[in-house]
């Protein structure tokens, strides 16, 4: 556990015309840096002194810390957790405040939440700095891939009917890199629609590259009303494997119909 030392003093200024015999003081000139990770839940350890380097009793007092970005713009304020032993306290940045957040520099600064809705500044060093900084690290824990989304489609026309036939093809979507080890075996569509009407086919394939001759197989076909604006279709089991490579869309709309598929998310 990381520990951040804290002091509690009135911001008076302090003037010694006579430095005969005058002891110097302990002082912390500035407070280090604190690496916080993403993916975990981060706990820091508060340790509230006097300016004489002596743990006081803040228990009574309701403390916050609030952490910003490199723009000042709030991400997170945490109420600051009391321990047993007087002058020790605990702050907790879970770890869905850090995860949409880029690897950086953070600052924090603890404060006093005054019943009068005041707020009191809590000192960092014995300089009256205020705000501190966090290295946000990434890098440390798997994460879940981003979903792949799918907003593209062209189409191929069949004039040897009347009226044409227009058959809408997606980009495909590689749902299993070469290097991807993991052992869930599951894959989601999200299919967001506008007054869409018609059938889609979702389609895998196990080719490695994509061409014109690659061998698309058809998982499931399903028919979708106008009056419907999302779908969610789930494949596992037999319709999926980690051997299957790529994923397309292929639909054709009703006569006369003039909807779309907005976009698709792909999870895995």
């Amino acid at each position: 556990m990381q520990k951040i030392t804290a002091y509690l003093y009135p911001n008076r200024m302090e003037i010694t015309a006579d430095l005969t015999a005058h002891n110097t003081e302990y002082r912390i000139v500035y407070q280090r840096k604190f690496k916080i990770y993403k993916g975990l839940d981060n706990e820091l350890l508060l340790d509230f002194k006097n300016s004489e380097q002596k743990r006081i009793t803040v228990s009574d007092k309701t403390i916050r810390c609030v952490l910003m970005d490199q723009l000042d713009q709030e991400i997170y304020t945490a109420t600051v957790t009391h321990l047993l032993t007087p002058g020790l306290a605990t702050v907790t940045i879970p770890a869905r405040v850090l995860a949409s957040l880029a690897p950086q520099f953070l600052h924090y600064t603890i404060y006093i939440d005054n019943s009068d809705g005041t707020r009191s500044p809590v000192y960092g060093d014995t300089q009256f700095g205020l705000s501190g900084t966090l290295d946000l690290i990434g890098h440390v824990m798997p994460k879940e891939l981003p979903p792949i989304e799918i907003d593209r489609f062209h189409y191929m026309v069949d004039d040897n009917v009347e009226p044409f036939v227009y058959t809408y093809y997606s980009e495909a979507a590689e749902i299993n890199q070469p290097n991807d080890r993991s052992t869930v075996q599951t894959v989601n569509f999200d299919f967001y629609l506008e007054l869409f009407e018609g059938t889609i086919d979702v389609q895998f394939t196990e080719d490695v590259v994509v061409s014109t001759a690659t061998d698309w197989r058809t998982v499931e076909s399903f028919a979708v009303t106008s009056s419907t604006s999302s779908v969610t279709k789930t494949y596992t089991g037999e319709d999926y494997s980690n051997n299957l490579v790529w994923a397309r869309i292929k639909y054709v709309l009703d006569t006369g119909n003039t909807g779309k598929i907005d976009r698709i998310l792909v999870r895995r």
